[in-house]
């Protein structure tokens, strides 16, 4: 075990390499590029780090592209700064800035227009459209693609002909015009073919089929439908072949092909119990009720519809309740049971109330959404004064400093000309002020040495104490188990001889527990050496969130049993987040081992996850021994104290340091939750991936 420990170790530091590899690149070619020469070239070059750095480090990619901006508008290179202006207008889009962003993409559209770059103006109205959708101002950014997609068209540029018409078509369909979204949809399905482009063909096909099946043209919808299922491939996204095997149940059941949309819909619900979609698991229950009803098998359409209602009030979707109950009460009027008619009718009654004052509060909400149009396009027009008032003021500067250089120059003259006259009556008076300056500089350079080393003593004294600390560590929490292993090594023989299997059986689960106590110190050790080495990977990626959490409670079931503490984990609807894997884990395992080892027997230890706007909340809940309320606020600090657990395991409080530092630099909080005797709960945030800007 303690080889295989090491190994893991080794490939864990291993996987980390590649990103901090990067990383030390970016920030080599960084301080490279500050050296250069104030010209084109070094504008460029910012733009190319900034553009990369948004991949990593945002914040950094920021000042870099700002500094690019200033040097290319100082120096009048337009074209130069308006292909800055467009890194910069992706920057405040990835950092949730909208109508910055919009003012950085009308500066790259008016420099754009200057220059005769029609390919960057064709990119910049194209961002410009698609945070205008992001915002509801569906007219204007029509307006924004129409214009991008001429200038595409004109320069006869394949990639962005793509881009305005697969955005046009999603726009179209959003605002209802479902001819015209099938129309730029088909001009996109064109242009990949004659590219030969296989890869998204089989969403593209949906979409086409999705919009003439809300236009209730079955034929063509089916036609569009067939052709996805043909192009979509084994490996090729099941929510997607979902979609497509429900959309055909609804063609079969409106075309009257009741046996086929049974078939479709049946296929249908058994994908959506697999990957959790409660959403459409309702209607194509429904539809399967409905065409049973049609082909006249009472006992099964009225399951179906039972079921589907059951779960529309389950999930709360007050919309579908409302599409529902109104099937059902119609439904059972239709077989003259006007007893639960009546009942269903009541509750669609009750739902339509609702629903009108939810449509009152969606016009409020309209009302208010454009009333903060409004806003923004005045703050737009206030940004975007206030930075032609900032270039004036660079402009009136850099007038400023050449003024000053002349008169500077003016003064150095009448000076050396003073100089000249005056030289021989104050030459002994300078050696005096020379000799008064050298001592001066020289008792300056000593105090500010005198402070650097009194300022480097403090960090050394500091430093010192972290290790002692460590050592401590080292001595006790890695020493006592492997002493603890080696005792147990001792006994089992004896043991086995005596054949007392009860003994044996109690020295595993101290053997193992000793071994986790091991393992968990280690990886916290490596945790803290890569902290003071400055090199932290951090690599964020796509997760599913359930999956994640349940490998970590997997590890810790048996170790929970072994303390006869029940550990429980309630996995909800696939969560997909933006995070860095390793680092996930790690607080995962470290919150778990936390709430194993001060819990004490017959407890219990819940993990749960709930969704919010655009995070993930997780929780660790223990029926432990809770922490004091003074002491909670040092639980997240460095080495903050010896803790025993309930059967008697040792930590230094390395874990929950790490924790908070790994959650931070995932861009989440953690918090604590303690009351003495009665448990804690710990929880903390994780970004949600979204696939339009991660």
């Amino acid at each position: 075990m303690r080889y295989l420990a090491l190994i893991f170790i080794f490939i864990c530091y291993s996987l980390q390499n590649n990103v901090i590899a990067v990383n030390n690149s970016l920030d080599s070619l960084r301080l490279h590029v500050r050296q250069m020469p104030d010209d084109t070239l070094k504008v460029y070059k910012l733009k190319e780090i900034a553009d990369k750095y948004i991949q990593y480090q945002r914040d950094t990619a920021l000042v870099i592209i700002k500094d690019a901006i200033k040097l290319a508008e100082k120096n009048n290179y337009k074209k130069a700064a308006a292909e800055c202006y467009y890194i910069l207008g992706k920057v405040y889009k990835y950092r949730g800035n909208y109508d910055l962003s919009i003012v950085a993409y009308n500066s790259v559209m008016k420099l754009s227009k200057e220059t005769g770059d029609s390919l960057l103006l064709s990119k910049s109205l194209n961002g410009l459209g698609n945070i205008l959708k992001r915002q509801g101002e569906f007219s204007r950014s029509l307006e924004i693609f129409n214009e991008g997609l001429a200038i595409a068209r004109l320069i006869e540029d394949t990639l962005m002909l793509s881009a305005f018409y697969n955005n046009m078509g999603v726009l179209y369909y959003d605002m209802g015009y479902y001819n015209q979204s099938i129309e730029h949809y088909k001009q996109y399905l064109e242009l990949k073919k004659k590219n030969n482009q296989v890869k998204g063909i089989h969403t593209l096909l949906m979409n086409i089929g999705n919009a003439y099946l809300a236009m209730s043209d079955y034929e063509m919808a089916m036609y569009y439908y067939k052709q996805a299922m043909e192009k979509l491939g084994e490996s090729d996204n099941n929510y997607d072949r979902l979609l497509l095997i429900h959309n055909l149940g609804i063609v079969y059941e409106e075309t009257g092909k009741y046996n086929d949309a049974i078939k479709y819909y049946s296929d249908a619900i058994i994908l959506e119990k697999e990957i959790g979609e409660k959403e459409m698991l309702v209607y194509s229950l429904q539809g399967l009720g409905n065409s049973y009803h049609k082909l006249g098998n009472i006992s099964k359409a009225k399951k179906y519809l039972e079921e589907s209602y059951a779960l529309a009030n389950e999930i709360r979707d007050i919309r579908k309740q409302h599409k529902l109950s109104k099937n059902l009460y119609l439904f059972y009027e239709s077989l003259g049971d006007y007893k639960k008619s009546f009942m269903y009718m009541k509750d669609y009654i009750f739902i339509e109330d609702s629903i009108y004052n939810l449509d009152k509060r969606k016009q409020m909400l309209a009302l208010e959404q454009k009333y903060k149009a409004e806003q923004r396009e005045q703050q737009i027009a206030y940004l975007e004064k206030e930075h032609e008032i900032q270039k004036l003021e660079l402009s009136k500067s850099t007038l400023e400093a050449k003024q000053k250089s002349i008169q500077r120059n003016i003064l150095i003259v009448f000076f050396i000309i003073a100089l000249g006259i005056t030289l021989y009556l104050a030459l002994e008076s300078k050696k005096r002020k020379r000799l008064n300056k050298i001592l001066v500089y020289q008792n300056k350079k000593i105090n500010e040495q005198r402070t650097e080393i009194v300022s480097q003593n403090e960090k050394l004294l500091e430093s010192n104490k972290i290790k002692d600390k460590l050592f401590q560590i080292i001595a006790h929490d890695l020493r006592s188990p492997i002493v603890s292993m080696d005792s147990i090594t001792q006994l089992i023989p004896y043991w086995i001889e005596e054949q007392d299997y009860d003994s044996l059986s109690r020295l595993s689960k101290t053997l193992e527990l000793s071994v986790n106590s091991v393992l968990s110190l280690i990886d916290n050790l490596l945790n803290w050496a890569l902290s003071q080495q400055g090199k932290f990977p951090f690599q964020p990626e796509k997760l599913n969130l359930n999956d994640n959490i349940l490998e970590t409670v997997e590890i810790y079931h048996q170790i929970a049993k072994l303390k006869n503490i029940t550990l429980e984990f309630k996995p909800v609807e696939d969560i997909a987040v933006f995070a860095d894997r390793n680092m996930l884990f790690t607080v995962m395992r470290n919150l778990i081992n936390n709430a194993v080892k001060f819990t004490p027997e017959k407890g219990k230890i819940t993990v749960g996850i709930e969704k919010n706007m655009q995070v993930a909340k997780v929780w660790v809940k223990d029926t432990g021994v809770g922490i004091a309320k003074e002491k909670q606020e040092l639980v997240f600090e460095m080495a903050n104290g010896s803790s025993s657990g309930t059967s008697g395991e040792t930590g230094k409080g390395l874990g929950l340091f790490f924790c908070k530092e790994f959650v931070n630099m995932n861009q989440g909080d953690i918090y604590i939750e303690s009351k003495t005797g009665k448990g804690t709960t710990i929880s903390f945030t994780v970004p949600l991936f979204n696939n339009t800007e991660n």
